[in-house]
């Protein structure tokens, strides 16, 4: 007879921290998170792992404490690293290690804390560059410039995604219900938004010229090949659209960042922007206006309650004294 042998519980003295990096990964692949978010916390695991072993850092799960994320931090932010380029892996270190945490992979439990940054103001389009930019093509145009007309008219009506705008298609637009459908996002969180009268005209006029013959199921935003747009593709063929209108910024982003600018200008609530943005917190949303509280003040006298109150007080007194 053989030797009978017992199946024991792998424990943080067995484990390697590779060996708990691709359990972590593949629990969140079984969750069904979205692509992009398994190659960030892919590619920020190297940034990481890089460094650790450069200086001679145990890979032992056991032996990470909070000396494996400060020395990083430090390292990092000697090397000049944007403070803003670093709390992005540091969420994507403390969302492992935490998990590590709750599996007693790390015993001893200690707080990861991102570091300070100075706030920015984000990149915007100004109105004079938008009225380039939305002046409708030519009938002999060709398709792609009629495709970034019709983006630049999508996003900045809707505030999505480049990654979002690539996977939308042709059904997801319900024009009698003035309704989008937005499927596929980089939170993996579907919603429905509102489809705007103007947005409605613009994408009735461009697939009406160029998706005609197509099916629901189909890009709205294709490539030439009638295939996926990706991301990167249309980033390029954006700066061109830009460029040949005289308008020398070319963001795909910053047409989102404008569309937050632009709702917070026209004084639109902070919940339904996040709904718009696709934002997973509330406080994620805030910090749009915290970006562009400077714009605020355009017109703050005519939309502050207090000074609208006086107003109305004043026309009332006025009234008053030219009945009496």
């Amino acid at each position: 007879m053989g030797i009978k042998r017992r199946i024991t519980r792998a424990t943080a003295q067995t484990l390697t921290l590779e060996d708990a990096f691709e359990a972590y990964v593949d629990e969140k692949k079984a969750l069904n998170k979205a692509p992009a978010t398994i190659k960030n916390i892919e590619g920020t695991y190297k940034v990481w792992t890089f460094y650790l072993e450069r200086n001679g850092m145990s890979f032992d799960v056991k032996d990470v404490d909070e000396g494996y994320i400060l020395s990083f931090s430090r390292h990092c932010l000697n090397e000049d690293m944007r403070a803003t380029t670093l709390n992005h892996y540091l969420r994507d270190i403390r969302a492992f290690c935490y998990w590590c945490m709750e599996k007693c992979y790390i015993p001893k439990k200690f707080q990861i804390k991102l570091v300070t940054q100075q706030q920015t103001i984000k990149e915007t389009y100004t109105d004079e560059e938008k009225m380039k930019l939305i002046a409708r093509p030519s009938k002999n145009a060709t398709f792609v410039e009629w495709r970034c007309w019709a983006v630049i008219n999508f996003i900045l009506a809707t505030g999505q995604r480049a990654g979002t705008v690539c996977e939308m298609c042709l059904g997801d637009i319900n024009y009698s219900k003035g309704e989008i459908t937005i499927r596929k996002t980089k939170t993996n969180k579907a919603s429905i938004i509102p489809l705007s009268k103007a947005l409605s005209v613009a994408l009735k006029e461009y697939t009406r010229q160029w998706r005609g013959i197509s099916e629901d199921t189909d890009y709205l935003f294709p490539g030439i090949d009638d295939n996926k747009l990706t991301v990167n593709a249309l980033k390029h063929s954006i700066a061109k659209y830009n460029r040949d209108r005289d308008v020398n910024r070319t963001s795909v982003h910053a047409f989102r960042h404008t569309f937050a600018k632009d709702w917070i200008r026209n004084t639109g609530d902070v919940f339904r922007l996040q709904k718009m943005l696709g934002h997973s917190t509330l406080e994620m949303t805030r910090q749009y206006v915290n970006m562009f509280n400077e714009d605020l003040k355009e017109d703050f006298d005519e939309y502050n309650p207090l000074d609208r109150l006086k107003k109305n007080a004043s026309r009332t007194q006025a009234v008053k004294r030219t009945v009496d």
